[in-house]
């Protein structure tokens, strides 16, 4: 009936004519009840339209709910968490963990401008890039454990991360191997906007590198490039969100002749080979790239993309455990891993 409240268990085992922690029995421990008093307990919650005790209720009273709630990155909906490549490798990490220990896995979106931390119903967090260490305070002020990945928080954060100036420089190093000398490059915009392009001869801020760890990513590509005398502020740079298809053309448009691309993501590196292969030119023998991420799609692109392994399912594995199994804070440095395939070749004779 209409405006009725719920019946409750109490009400049940008063018209079973057994006690409550009976009719309890029957739903929680079946097992425990004379089978002809379980059929009377079940037969009045039937006519009562019992369904049976609250799920959430009773996870709440045992102090928890079996989730684990990944935070997505900055400006990152469900949708986008779902489709972008990467996140869903770290995802699948998080995921294995998840299923080992019998735990939901809740997608919680941008967390900026709403209370979803606040008011998520999860056990603990994984925050996903980070931008600043305030993002997680209100995980901090639950009294949740928590992990960040990819930033650097401080020794009194659980934390794993790529060490990404490692594969910056990985990459850059990989191509100066092979004589190229005249470099574009391709950095990380994580903001819905139109692409930048930053004209070589500036002195280059930061910022045009995108998060902390993009920023670490171009040190590593400066690393390597100082050592063949190469300054980045000599570099053309267009910085872009990866999913503006406008970006590889207007790169492409200012490389002024670059014979090898370093992209900050494999979906960008391969947007580059696509243009290029537009504009007839042959990637690896007119133009080499390397991407950041190794993702499906960077093996099956034409050609396949050479790129640095950030490791993404890894990193969610371990980001899940020290949620899972909270001790001393620590730190995850992991190393990146350079996987050669067929875009980069040596440089082409003038």
């Amino acid at each position: 009936m209409a405006g009725r409240n719920k019946p409750r268990l109490a009400e049940v085992a008063a018209a079973a004519g057994v006690s409550l922690g009976t009719a309890s029995n029957v739903f929680a421990h079946p097992l425990k009840v004379r089978t002809e008093v379980r059929a009377r307990v079940e037969a009045a919650a039937r006519v009562l339209g019992y369904a049976g005790p609250d799920p959430a209720a009773r996870l709440l009273r045992n102090g928890k709910v079996n989730a684990l709630g990944i935070v997505a990155p900055m400006r990152f909906g469900v949708t986008d968490a779902l489709l972008n490549s990467s996140f869903r490798l770290f995802m699948g990490g998080v995921a294995e963990v998840c299923d080992a220990n019998n735990a939901n896995l809740v997608i919680i979106p941008d967390p900026f401008g709403s209370d979803a931390i606040g008011s998520a119903l999860v056990d603990g967090f994984i925050f996903g890039q980070v931008e600043h260490i305030s993002v997680v305070e209100p995980a901090r002020l639950r009294r949740l454990p928590y992990a960040v990945v990819d930033f650097d928080p401080g020794p009194d954060v659980n934390s794993v991360r790529i060490d990404a100036r490692r594969g910056g420089y990985a990459a850059a190093r990989h191509l100066v191997d092979l004589g190229h000398r005249r470099f574009a490059i391709m950095s990380f915009l994580r903001e819905l906007s139109s692409a930048r392009y930053y004209p070589p001869g500036e002195i280059r801020d930061p910022a045009i590198a995108g998060m902390p760890i993009d920023q670490e990513k171009m040190k590593g590509y400066g690393d390597a490039l100082a050592e063949v005398r190469i300054s980045l502020d000599d570099i053309p740079v267009v910085q872009a969100h990866p999913s503006d298809n406008t970006a590889a053309s207007l790169l492409l448009d200012h490389s002024f002749g670059a014979t090898a691309i370093l992209s900050m993501s494999a979906m960008q590196g391969i947007a580059v080979m696509n243009e290029a292969r537009i504009r007839g030119l042959d990637v690896p023998r007119d133009l080499s790239v390397v991407g950041f991420n190794d993702i499906p799609e960077a093996a099956i692109s034409v050609p396949p993309l050479t790129v640095i392994d950030s490791a993404n399912a890894t990193k969610g594995r371990i980001a899940a455990e020290m949620v899972f199994h909270p001790s001393s804070p620590r730190t995850e440095i992991l190393a990146p891993v350079l996987k050669l395939r067929s875009s980069t070749a040596p440089v082409p004779c003038d």
